[in-house]
């Protein structure tokens, strides 16, 4: 991962400026200097798809979503290292939930956030706030719609309105003083949390990358708003409790 990284950096490098934003056909984005997104890389790295649907994410998204899972979405998400230059925090990512991205009513998803690098206090990790600690709907926290975070759960959890942030592209889902739970974790570790988990992560102050890979998984298609096209992808993973004939020759 470490060379597909460098790679899709160089290529970004190569095409950008500093503090432009661009899209190459959606598959490799940059929001702001110091932030970069190379979204569905797979398309470019085909070797990809052996971590999407490779048994260990098979197990992991059986134990949450049950029966039935689709690949939904993927990104490689990459902090540079600013050292003490980074003090406006613009590597950091505000308190939001996946689902805040989504403008419209759906399923909630889930996230595989791969630690691609060892996560610090220092180089910008994430923190979660669990779920039951969400805040009570008040002006800051306006709810536009609930649902169960998982097929098996029994609670409805709250979508919150999401406001843009003035200093970055970012939106924003939480305005209150909880500061989470920090997400200290060596390096091939896996985080996994719903979409209408609220995280944020802090800007990375080392002087190295910081590098993550977050694969999404539905237990229905994730669609248009006006449900005519998938929103992104819908390959099916899981059907039935077993792997998608599709997708078995990833695990070989």
């Amino acid at each position: 991962m470490s060379e597909v990284i460098q790679r899709a950096i160089a290529k970004r490098d190569k095409d950008l400026r500093p503090n432009v934003e661009a899209n190459d056909g959606g598959l490799i984005q940059c929001s702001t200097d110091g932030k970069y997104f190379f979204f569905m890389h797979e398309d470019n790295e085909l070797d990809m798809h052996k971590i999407i649907f490779s048994s260990y994410m098979e197990q992991i998204v059986k134990a949450v979503l049950g029966d039935t899972a689709y690949y939904t979405h993927s990104e490689i998400v990459v902090k540079r290292g600013e050292g003490d230059k980074d003090m406006s925090g613009r590597t950091a990512f505000a308190w939001h939930q996946d689902s805040g991205y989504v403008p419209y009513e759906h399923t909630p998803y889930l996230s595989c956030w791969c630690a691609l690098t060892e996560m610090t206090t220092n180089n910008g990790t994430i923190s979660v706030l669990p779920i039951e600690r969400n805040p009570s709907e008040d002006e800051n926290h306006k709810i536009n719609w609930c649902a169960k975070p998982r097929p098996s759960a029994v609670t409805e959890f709250p979508c919150y309105q999401h406001r843009n942030d003035d200093n970055s592209p970012d939106l924003i889902g939480y305005f209150g003083s909880d500061p989470g739970i920090e997400v200290l974790c060596p390096v091939g570790s896996i985080v996994v949390f719903s979409s209408l988990t609220l995280h944020c992560s802090s800007a990375n102050h080392s002087k190295a990358l910081r590098s993550a890979y977050n694969v999404q998984y539905a237990p229905v298609p994730l669609m248009s708003e006006d449900s005519q096209s998938f929103r992104h992808k819908a390959d099916p993973f899981i059907v039935e409790s077993k792997i998608a004939h599709e997708v078995e020759k990833w695990q070989q």
